[in-house]
């Protein structure tokens, strides 16, 4: 468990993710990491998933290291709780945020500010900071405020404006963290353009 390695924590709301996630985990917990592993978790895109059962689930890889899977409503306040708790635990290696957009700087300030939570030297990596590659328009461009006019035409078309534009307005929030988190002198920071962008935070 933790004691004898890594230690990862996931926090969802969702059940289904929650049991996509703890499937690929279990995958990989009894299989390892190679090719038999990469099959069986190639299976999971096409079959049913097990519904999540109760409130959280653990797995250990060969007694090294350890994930946890827990369902919250709010991972924000359980994160800050964690932070302010007195428990004698190690703190995490690895924190992954993939969470609400508006408040990602509170996870990655709650997760840096308390070596009780995240190791010094530890790592939150946070998911979507190119946002569907509209945050290279936010820097370049920002957000028109004349797109909150209503939207006229068929209503395929006000639907597509209304789901654009809510696109843009998260790629703005991506960008307003991207650039407050790369001047915080807590953490080093290096952006990876994999997929829909992926930063590596180093807590010094």
């Amino acid at each position: 468990g933790r004691e004898g390695g890594p230690f990862v924590l996931s926090l969802e709301r969702d059940r289904r993710a929650l049991g996509i996630a703890s499937a690929h985990i279990k995958a990989m917990s009894e299989l390892g990491l190679d090719e038999d592993a990469a099959e069986e978790a190639s299976k999971l895109a096409d079959g049913p998933i097990v519904d999540f059962e109760g409130d959280s689930v653990s797995f250990t890889y060969k007694g090294i290291a350890g994930c946890e899977f827990l369902r919250v409503n709010d991972a924000l306040a359980t994160v800050e709780e964690m932070a302010s708790s007195q428990s004698q635990l190690a703190p995490f290696d690895i924190a992954f945020v993939d969470a609400d957009k508006t408040r990602l700087m509170d996870y990655v300030d709650a997760l840096a500010s308390n070596d009780r939570l995240l190791k010094k030297g530890g790592l939150i990596i946070v998911d979507n900071v190119l946002w569907k590659g509209l945050v290279l328009d936010a820097n370049n461009n920002g957000y028109d405020s004349s797109d909150e006019t209503s939207p006229t035409g068929s209503n395929e078309e006000k639907a597509l404006l209304k789901k654009n534009r809510r696109a843009r307005k998260l790629a703005m929030k991506m960008h307003q963290f991207n650039s407050e988190v790369v001047r915080d002198e807590r953490v080093e920071v290096v952006m990876m353009p994999i997929r829909d962008g992926l930063s590596l935070i180093r807590k010094r």
